[in-house]
């Protein structure tokens, strides 16, 4: 299974020049064909790929998605199993510190880069919203377990204006949502 980010332009959109500036932010704007979602976005609508590289699977987008939440692992759990070990209370404590300083520091990491990604779809989003006519452009993520042109069913539309656009609202973005960021 990989995720792929895909996007919606209007058809009388500049794909081309959207594609320049798409690439200037680490993506691609390349035409695809997906017949269930270009049924539900309708005919005034054109569908792409964004993604450069094999897939986005490592996207910080929807990384904070209610359907993404890690699960964290239940700390009385693990000392329960450490105790029947015959570790001592002092031991157990000092291992899950240490377990929890490890995560910490991982997750201030993969925190600082998802922010550097995020930032540079914010600027992406922005700058495609401001070029020319176009006032417009959408983005969907979806897990797939086959091919690109599998049937896709949107659980929803969801409209955003453009000072709506922030780091946060990509980090929640929901699986088969299509984001509608406009002018």
């Amino acid at each position: 299974m990989c995720r792929f980010i895909t996007a919606t332009l209007p058809i009388a959109a500049d794909s081309a020049a959207l594609d320049a500036i798409a690439r200037r932010h680490g993506r691609q704007l390349q035409p695809m064909a997906n017949a269930s979602i270009e049924r539900q976005i309708g005919p005034d609508f054109r569908y792409f790929l964004t993604t450069l590289g094999h897939c986005d699977c490592d996207t910080p987008l929807g990384r904070r998605a209610p359907e993404r939440s890690r699960r964290e692992p239940d700390p009385a759990e693990a000392a329960q199993r450490l105790r029947r070990k015959g570790w001592s209370e002092a031991k157990i404590e000092r291992a899950q510190a240490q377990q929890q300083a490890k995560r910490d520091a991982v997750d201030e990491v993969d925190a600082v880069a998802a922010r550097e990604a995020l930032a540079a779809w914010v600027a992406f989003i922005g700058e495609a919203l401001a070029y020319g006519g176009n006032a417009r452009i959408g983005l969907l993520l979806h897990d797939y377990d086959g091919a690109l042109s599998a049937d896709i069913a949107l659980l929803d539309r969801e409209a955003v204006p453009r000072q709506a656009l922030s780091v946060d609202l990509l980090e929640r973005m929901r699986e088969d949502v299509l984001y509608e960021f406009r002018r």
